[in-house]
């Protein structure tokens, strides 16, 4: 084919939909007008699947990655020098510090100045036997390398935990739900996709997850519940774009209309959900694995899912009882500050009355003790019994008075106490 030149990006986003591991699709809005550019020369196509595309490189679009990675780059800069020196100096360095070297906040140069070396140094085995190196401060603060004792430290690898898929099974020998499940595949791709779920809904169950299948009408192609939580998952094969001849009445004409084609391609996607934003959601058939290979990615996002979740509710568990708690005591303070307004207004009327009778019986004192005329004394006796007799009524002291018995109290009545809180229950009012 004629190899028309592409500029860098889009020689980068080639690479990307060949060989990279997160696929291009309509989620990256930012790379559509350089996917059609390629599309247009014929390096890459878009499958359609459920209202969204993704890229997929054609023939001619490997062909054209694999001749241009091929071929030698131009230098435009002169090489780099070898590092070997540096390494050996920086062994030699370490030795003669008794194993620690300190380099205080190095500019970003001399930091990966000596990253380099600290490569060299374990590319061309400059480190003495029986010690490793260790380092600290690779993009920030100061960088420390040390000489350690012994074999470096084995990175800890997960266990594989593969999902094997038999190449042939009967129908009848389909777990239940992988044969009820909604597959919008072609007929060539449904055993397939159907020995996947069968697969998939075995090693989900093997982890005490619950399978089951949506209820009808939804598009999901099965549920995995774990605990509380439930995810959906959508099972569909990819289109891409062909010419579509169909509409042309004369072999001259332009064809410009377009049909798909189903490519063969399975995928299996989580539903989205803003709880989850960032996560990967899509799994499938790519030009370095297929869909198989990424059951267990898939299984570990599902239990990832369900552990945030989890903690989530705990958060919002702890939350809901620790207001409720703040509640609690607010309304107990309230029944207490309600309760103690009550006692001081039965104290204060009963003061205010037994002030009332003591000024009372002074001021009848006070009038017989004046020496009223014969014609008024008559007057004034009557009205000093009466007095003397009010005062007896209201003093509450011959009563030998003691707690007020507590008020009957509804709700509202506790609002001016709660500073905010709702009487009826536990939230601000």
């Amino acid at each position: 084919m004629a190899r028309t030149k592409i500029n860098e990006r889009q020689l980068d986003v080639l690479r990307r939909i060949c060989h990279g591991e997160t696929p291009v699709t309509s989620d990256d809005s930012g790379l559509a007008p350089t996917v059609y550019a390629l599309r247009n020369r014929g390096l890459v196509t878009t499958l359609r699947a459920d209202g969204r595309w993704s890229a997929a490189p054609t023939e001619a679009g490997l062909e054209y990655l694999a001749h241009t990675d091929a071929a030698p780059t131009p230098r435009l800069s002169a090489p780099t020098p070898s590092t070997a020196p540096e390494a050996a100096e920086l062994i030699s360095r370490l030795q003669q510090a008794g194993g620690t070297l300190r380099i205080a906040n190095p500019a970003s140069g001399e930091r990966a100045h000596w990253r380099r070396a600290l490569h060299s140094a374990r590319a061309d085995h400059l480190i003495p036997d029986g010690h490793h190196l260790q380092h600290t401060g690779r993009d920030k603060g100061d960088l420390v390398i040390t000489l350690c004792p012994g074999p470096p430290p084995r990175r800890s690898t997960p266990p594989d935990e593969s999902v094997p898929v038999p190449d042939n099974l009967p129908s009848e020998l389909l777990h239940s739900v992988a044969a009820a499940a909604h597959v919008p595949a072609c007929p060539d791709c449904q055993p397939r996709a159907r020995r996947i779920l069968h697969a998939f809904c075995h090693a989900a169950e093997a982890k005490n997850y619950t399978v089951s299948n949506p209820e009808s009408g939804s598009a999901a192609s099965l549920v995995i519940s774990i605990g509380d939580s439930s995810f959906r998952l959508s099972f569909y094969e990819g289109a891409y774009e062909v010419p579509d001849p169909s509409g042309t009445k004369y072999a001259w004409q332009r064809v410009t209309a377009r049909t798909t084609r189903p490519s063969h391609q399975l995928e299996l996607s989580l539903e989205h959900t803003y709880a989850h934003r960032g996560r990967r959601s899509h799994w499938g058939d790519r030009q370095r694995w297929r869909l198989e290979d990424k059951l267990p990615a898939l299984l570990q996002e599902i239990a990832h899912r369900a552990h945030v979740e989890y903690e989530r509710r705990q958060a919002q568990q702890r939350k809901e009882e620790e207001t409720h708690q703040r509640w609690l005591t607010a309304m107990q303070q309230a029944r207490t500050a309600l309760l103690e307004d009550h006692r001081l207004k039965a104290l204060r009327a009963q003061v205010q009355a037994w002030q009332e009778a003591t000024a009372i019986r002074a001021y009848c004192d006070a009038l017989e003790d004046h020496h009223a005329t014969p014609s008024a004394a008559e007057a004034v006796t009557a009205w000093t019994t009466w007095a003397r007799a009010y005062a007896d009524r209201i003093d509450p002291v011959p009563l030998n008075p003691g707690l007020p018995e507590p008020p009957t109290t509804t709700p509202e009545d506790l609002r001016p106490y709660l500073h905010g809180w709702s009487p009826y229950e536990p939230k601000r009012a």
